[in-house]
């Protein structure tokens, strides 16, 4: 019997001595979390006692700070994104408007020519335009970015859709005097997606080459595994390489003063909508001066 009790007084020592250490050891856990949310330190959480429930314990802390690290990261990088977008959104707004208000001005004055007040009043008239497109982008935008908004899909014949488009805006091409180098297939190239959604993003692919092009405008097509890829390559002087890498971000433009009158929607535009109809930006490049441009629609392969 004494050697019972004595056994059970051993047992009941060993446990109290772990519980103790536990409870140290827990405690020591809690103040490295203050330290770490305080931001008093950037180490991780440590264990000195061997458990391997202790360890699994630190192991997933350590995991989740990690996590609300980067999320803190992410959210001041996205803060610094969203004010110098608000600024140059205010700059791309205020300058026609600015120059709307300027024209319109001159042309009331009495002693202005007849000839003068015509063309102020067409200066007008195109910084009206422009303005009224930045608007409907932004508006787009708002649209695209609820994850929630349906695009149809349908099968549609890409070369025809392609054909089209640049039929209506050839005659604009050769007022700027770009020549278009043009080679698509003899044959339908059909994929799955949304007709307006793939109509604008031909437009806003082409509408980039024709604000920035000089010379030649290179347009090619072809189907490779899942995708029809369509390719569109023009002089581009103007851009570096640090441009590359943010053409399809958000408000972003190359053009540093941002006069050429381009809100920096466009190409995001391209990007969520393909995006949305399981296509992708395949490839931009720039190499010699030549920009490239190569995007990926699905294929409809029933």
């Amino acid at each position: 019997m004494i050697w019972i009790l004595f056994g059970v007084c051993i047992v009941a020592s060993i446990l109290g001595v772990r519980l103790f250490r536990l409870k140290r050891q827990l405690h020591d856990i809690t103040s490295q979390l203050d330290e770490r949310t305080s931001e008093k330190t950037e180490k991780k959480v440590t264990v000195a006692l061997i458990d391997n429930d202790l360890n699994e314990l630190a192991t997933a802390i350590n995991r989740n700070l990690d996590l609300q690290k980067k999320l803190r990261i992410d959210v001041r990088s996205n803060d610094l994104q969203l004010k110098d977008s608000i600024a140059n959104l205010s700059h791309d707004l205020r300058t026609p408007l600015t120059s709307i208000l300027g024209y319109l001005q001159l042309s009331r004055n009495p002693e202005c020519p007849p000839e003068k007040r015509e063309e102020y009043l067409n200066t007008v008239n195109d910084k009206a335009h422009s303005l009224k497109f930045m608007i409907n982008s932004l508006y787009e935008l708002s649209v695209l970015d609820v994850k929630e908004t349906p695009l149809s899909k349908e099968k549609l014949d890409l070369n025809l859709l392609l054909s089209d488009i640049l039929a209506d805006q050839y005659e604009l091409f050769q007022k700027l005097g770009i020549i278009l180098d043009i080679n698509l297939p003899d044959h339908p190239v059909w994929i799955t997606g949304d007709r307006i959604a793939c109509t604008r993003i031909i437009q806003n692919l082409l509408n980039n080459s024709s604000r920035y092009a000089r010379g030649n405008v290179r347009i090619r097509m072809e189907a490779s595994g899942s995708y029809a890829f369509l390719s569109i390559s023009n002089p581009a002087p103007n851009l570096k390489q640090e441009d590359i890498k943010r053409l399809f971000e958000r408000f972003y433009t190359a053009d540093k003063s941002r006069t050429s009158g381009s809100s920096g929607l466009g190409l995001y535009i391209v990007k969520t909508l393909l995006k949305k109809m399981n296509g992708k930006v395949a490839d931009v490049s720039l190499e010699d001066h030549i920009l490239n441009i190569k995007v990926g629609f699905l294929l409809d392969l029933h």
